[in-house]
């Protein structure tokens, strides 16, 4: 969740530095765009946190259900990208 924050305020900080207009335009833009771009990337993001939790717990042999991409969506098999369960 921390990584998340930290890109957030990232998006947030280019934005404000540039966009230009009224302070009042500006926020609105800041805070339409970021909440576009974290929406668009929010279904396929994972922290680092995250993964690292999901190996650690394929490796102590802990069965990991994990959300996947929908294998019609894709253009090839891949058999690590559509086994539902680690």
């Amino acid at each position: 969740m921390e990584e998340y924050r930290t890109m957030r305020e990232t998006i947030r900080k280019a934005m404000q530095e540039n966009v230009k207009g009224t302070r009042e335009e500006v926020e609105k833009a800041v805070e339409a765009v970021t909440d576009a771009v974290m929406d668009a990337i929010a279904d396929n993001y994972r922290s680092i946190t995250e993964v690292h939790s999901i190996v650690e717990c394929v490796r102590a042999g802990i069965r990991v259900q994990i959300a996947y991409a929908d294998p019609e969506e894709l253009d090839f098999m891949d058999p690590y990208t559509v086994r539902p369960c680690w």
